[in-house]
């Protein structure tokens, strides 16, 4: 799908996933969005939301201006629908690398996902909206070139990491290529993860894996090591 914005954009994505509806959501075929689009998008679903909010008690001259401004509220409405049956999802930027995208990323719309990949955005910037409500669901994220902390991630920038909730069906964990310095506490929210991709980072200190309890496979590939001493400690965890 060409990388267009506004409501070209809008029109081809709902063209697009209407058509390929069946695909989507049994699995066949992912989404992939780049994060600008995906900023629209939730701010058309957020027209949209409002707009049902107004049905109730607004004069009907004022809904048919707003109903002209959202566009086809109708298949806005379908859109909706299909994106929170969704269980997979890619959203990456379109910019050359290492640049990343600044657009905040919002997940709300897709309250199923299983299996998210991020690549270009920009988590460290500003949180991506409704990741931490997706850790019942999500089995595998790939969060490549898009974070400076873990924390930012896996756990809340306001809260403590000890009140965290944990991801407990989270077995695949690939942070690879962020300039990551620390793999700090938030690590310790990931109880079920099995295979751990913390390569191409700047790590100098192995921390935080004692309650990684099922970790089988760890890749710590061009990090700045200077120790091997922390992987004695952890197979007698």
């Amino acid at each position: 799908m060409a990388i267009v914005t506004g409501d070209r954009y809008l029109e081809t994505l709902v063209k697009f996933v209407e058509e390929q509806a069946g695909p989507l959501i049994d699995g066949t075929l992912v989404l992939k969005l780049n994060p600008a689009g995906l900023h629209y998008v939730n701010s058309r679903l957020e027209s949209l939301h409002e707009l049902e909010n107004l049905l109730s008690g607004a004069p009907v001259d004022y809904l048919r201006a707003y109903v002209s401004d959202l566009g086809d509220h109708r298949a806005l409405e379908q859109l909706r629908r299909i994106l929170r049956l969704l269980t997979e999802l890619k959203v990456v930027s379109v910019l050359p690398l290492p640049t990343r995208d600044p657009t905040p990323v919002c997940l709300v719309p897709f309250g199923r996902l299983r299996v998210l990949e991020l690549r270009g955005c920009d988590l460290s910037t500003s949180a991506a909206k409704g990741l931490l409500e997706l850790r019942h669901n999500l089995e595998k994220i790939i969060c490549h070139n898009s974070t400076d902390a873990l924390r930012h991630v896996f756990a809340s920038r306001i809260a403590e990491i000890k009140d965290s909730p944990q991801w407990n069906r989270l077995s695949f964990v690939s942070c690879a290529c962020n300039r990551l310095v620390l793999m700090d506490e938030s690590l310790q929210l990931l109880p079920a993860v099995e295979t751990l991709d913390l390569s191409r980072n700047k790590f100098a200190k192995v921390d935080n894996l004692r309650k990684c309890t099922k970790l089988k496979h760890l890749d710590l590939g061009f990090n700045h090591l200077r120790s091997i001493e922390p992987f004695c400690v952890l197979s007698h965890c």
